[in-house]
């Protein structure tokens, strides 16, 4: 090409763009397609080229970085997408862009999609993957700091759009300060819009107000997660972040009924699917004071559960065939006792055997008897004898009990040490006086008595 590259580049690229942000024409007059093709050759061109176009293109990118309506018209629209095209090409745009406020981009962004009532934010996702992926310097640890202060501390909420950009902001800034590389710090990034639909609820309870969606109140926020059919294998976070934070969303009375019948609900539907720990290493990144103590409120997986209640059955199972087994032991014995009487064994051997089972069950077995024998003669011989036995044992067993209780009772008001001893200190520098009210409350310690052969 042996033309001037600035009057090539204003010829078939800025004059289109001067147009357009200045309402001359609309995106549809605007042939697109012949400034890519202008793009691509001076991409071909090499720095000489590029470098103009980089000059000219300044102002463009100034409306476009801060999402200003003259350049985001439309969204989706033709011009975003060819000035998304552009900054991919232009290397110098990430070095330029350092020297931009993000969270001033983030406040224009937000602007705009308020005043458009537009909610594609996958286009601030996409202005911020041009950073990271190129030469672009930032003070991430202190973005992430301002982002708290807004976000977390301050909980003043500038409007639900605006906020859902600073999280957005926040977890870039969480992400790109880890001691990483690159590829994985962009794979996380690169996750977390993948997910950004579910995130941003996370994001709602943790900061204590709602983002990213026009919904009233936590309870519709709550039912609102678990609509989507790619929220659903990672409703446990959401849960946890939400019985982590229930108790300081500032709710009346009214709405924290809903909000729990809700949470209800959500619980309901978590234990009846397999949970994923995909987004585990994020949720850790971007929370990292605050994840681990969350996941101590985990509900029990399906598959938890499930094994919990086989394991359940079968101790269940493991009881009935014990009580079953208990039954006809009984039941032996009490024919065994039976057979006893009938073959007229005295009624003191058939009360030596009974008192050396527990009562209960000797009375259970009595019973037994008294069902088997109640019209057979012999029983009257041994029936009233083993009643008042038993009802004798019952006594003693009974006093002895109260007996041991009493004991233990006044041990434990008894006092080993006095606590009432006097302490003073006189001109020979002495102490404890034991007077004879102290040494009533000390206990009585017999002395052994030596026997003497």
């Amino acid at each position: 090409m042996n033309i001037d590259p600035e009057l090539y580049i204003e010829d078939t690229i800025i004059v289109h763009l001067q147009r357009f942000t200045q309402g001359e024409v609309s995106a549809k007059e605007i042939p697109w397609d012949t400034m890519r093709i202008s793009l691509n050759n001076c991409i071909q061109q090499g720095v000489a080229y590029m470098a103009v176009l980089h000059r000219l293109m300044l102002p463009f990118y100034e409306m476009y970085f801060h999402g200003d309506a003259e350049i985001c018209r439309n969204i989706p629209g033709p011009e975003h997408c060819f000035m998304e095209e552009v900054t991919a090409a232009d290397s110098e745009f990430g070095l330029w862009a350092s020297n931009q406020n993000l969270e001033a981009a983030a406040d224009g962004w937000g602007d705009y999609m308020k005043r458009t009532n537009n909610d594609h934010v996958s286009y601030f996702f996409n202005l911020l993957v041009r950073l990271i992926n190129g030469p672009y310097h930032q003070d991430w640890g202190e973005l992430s700091d301002s982002m708290k202060q807004l976000l977390f501390q301050a909980e003043v909420s500038s409007d639900y759009k605006t906020d859902e950009l600073y999280c957005i902001l926040h977890a870039l800034a969480m992400i790109m300060q880890q001691e990483w590389p690159l590829q994985k710090k962009e794979e996380l990034f690169v996750m977390l819009r993948e997910h950004w639909g579910f995130m941003k609820h996370v994001y709602s309870i943790m900061i204590r107000h709602i983002v990213g969606c026009k919904l009233p109140n936590f309870a519709a926020l709550t039912n609102n997660v678990m609509i989507s059919n790619s929220n659903l294998p990672h409703l446990d976070i959401y849960y946890c972040a939400l019985v982590e934070r229930i108790d300081s969303l500032g709710l009346d009375d009214k709405k924290y009924k809903k909000l729990d019948d809700a949470r209800q609900k959500l619980l309901e539907k978590i234990n009846r699917r397999e949970p994923s720990e995909t987004l585990y290493e994020l949720c850790d990144t971007l929370f990292p004071e605050e994840f681990q103590l969350m996941l101590r409120h985990r509900p029990k997986s399906y598959g938890e559960l499930k094994k919990e209640n086989a394991q359940k059955d079968l101790l269940l199972s493991q009881m009935e065939s014990q009580t079953r087994k208990l039954e006809q032991q009984l039941e032996e014995a009490a024919l065994a006792y039976k057979t006893a009487i009938e073959a007229s064994i005295p009624v003191e051997d058939i009360l030596q055997r009974l008192q050396r089972i527990p009562i209960a069950t000797a009375w259970d077995i009595y019973d037994k008897l008294d069902r088997l024998l109640k019209t057979h003669p012999i029983w009257r011989q041994y029936d009233i004898q083993i009643q008042e036995a038993l009802e004798q044992r019952e006594r003693e067993e009974e006093s002895m009990k109260r007996n041991l209780y009493s004991n233990l009772e006044t041990v434990a008001n008894n006092p080993t040490y006095s606590t009432t001893i006097e302490h003073f200190h006189n001109q020979n520098g002495t102490y404890n006086d034991f007077s004879e009210a102290t040494l009533r409350t000390l206990p009585f310690r017999p002395h052994k008595i030596n026997h003497k052969s």
